[in-house]
């Protein structure tokens, strides 16, 4: 028997389906061309982020190493100065400030708040509010001054005032009119008191010295911090060991990539003095 011949129109057929299975064809390539350009995309964040989060843990160290070095003289300083260093090619700037040197908020009343958010410039109005909250938070009554707020403006939120000194800086956080933002902000210049010691000024920021002693941001205090800041005297150097040991500092070390792109480590560590336990750390993120 003989085949028949495809006729024009089976013929257009096959074509078409031939054509219909290269389109998809192509189009399968074409997502799976698309993936992988993504994936390799979202690799190569992944991989940078990952060396500028190993650049910034190298920072702490860096600065732990230097911190603890046998001779006193050589010690990196804790006045808040940068340091320029480099790890794998990924540069790390790091900072080193002395806890005893912040506004300890667990030792100041509405006034030092009043100084500190002026200083910052905030309006007075929310000077006020801001001043009156934190001292109705620390006292111990539950009549609300004129600005202020007590237990029933908490009660909503779950919880009341404290009608005691804050236990952590973010604490600020739960009285009235202390944003997220605010806070922040605070949080660059406060602590609480560690070991029970006292404010030193030798270190301090400029705005602490302001908040811990009178206010005046023009006294001779604030003034020869500035200097020292700015390089016009030399800073003080911590020579004596027993002024080590039990100190409070914070690490930040921020490591930069192109662009944008930064990691950061913060981490609060306790300089021990004792050589088989330099340091020990108390906080980091």
């Amino acid at each position: 028997m003989q085949s028949q011949r495809p006729g024009p129109r089976e013929r257009g057929y096959a074509m078409l389906a031939v054509v219909a299975g290269i389109g998809v064809m192509a189009a399968v390539a074409a997502g799976a061309a698309a993936f992988t350009a993504t994936r390799l995309d979202t690799l190569e964040a992944e991989t940078t982020r990952a060396r500028l989060i190993a650049a910034a843990d190298a920072g702490v160290e860096i600065a732990l190493a230097n911190l603890t070095r046998p001779g006193l003289a050589s010690r990196w300083a804790i006045d808040g100065r940068t340091y320029n260093e480099s790890w794998g090619g990924v540069p790390v700037a790091i900072r080193i400030e002395d806890e005893a040197g912040k506004i300890m908020i667990n030792r100041i009343d509405g006034e030092n708040i009043g100084w500190l958010m002026s200083a910052l410039g905030l309006p007075q109005a929310q000077v006020e509010t801001l001043r009156d909250s934190f001292d109705d938070w620390i006292d111990q009554d539950d009549e609300p001054r004129a600005n202020g707020a007590e237990t029933d403006t908490y009660l909503p939120r779950g919880f009341a005032s404290r009608n005691g000194p804050p236990q952590s800086v973010e604490e600020l956080g739960d009285i009235r009119g202390f944003t997220p933002a605010l806070v922040e902000r605070i949080a660059r210049v406060a602590t609480v008191e560690v070991n029970g010691t006292s404010f030193d000024k030798r270190y301090a920021d400029p705005l602490a010295i302001q908040v811990m002693n009178d206010g005046d941001r023009n006294s001779p205090d604030v003034i020869e911090r500035q200097r020292e800041i700015a390089g016009q005297r030399p800073a003080l150097a911590i020579n004596d060991p027993a002024d080590w040991s039990g100190r409070v500092v914070t690490i930040i070390a921020v490591a930069r990539g192109s662009g944008s792109a930064q990691a950061q480590r913060r981490v609060v560590v306790e300089i021990t003095g004792k050589p088989r336990q330099p340091y020990v750390l108390r906080w980091g993120q």
